[in-house]
């Protein structure tokens, strides 16, 4: 799974209401009907990340390597100018460029 705190745009510090408050604007932006998909991604997102305990449970057992969108997400945001494709960054991934 990717990263949960990139998926729902939060800080590793954010708190229980925060966090919801992420959820409910990423559901509004994304609703179940028109994609299915991306609607799940960030409800399972927000179950892993719901409550304190849940978050301590995914830092210390659910913690896997960085998706390669992950790190793109860290380095450069969805609203940063300039932001390089995902096939420019997975070339220079594999050395290509």
């Amino acid at each position: 799974m990717r990263d949960p705190y990139l998926i729902l745009g939060v800080d590793q510090d954010a708190d229980d209401a925060a966090i919801h408050a992420a959820f409910l604007d990423a559901i509004k932006r994304c609703p179940p009907d028109r994609d299915p998909a991306a609607y799940d991604e960030r409800r399972k997102a927000y179950e892993a990340l719901r409550t304190r305990r849940d978050r301590l449970a995914y830092e210390m057992f659910d913690r896997a390597l960085p998706d390669p969108r992950d790190i793109l997400d860290r380095s450069f945001p969805v609203t940063a100018p300039g932001r390089p494709g995902r096939d420019l960054f997975q070339a220079l991934l594999r050395g290509e460029r």
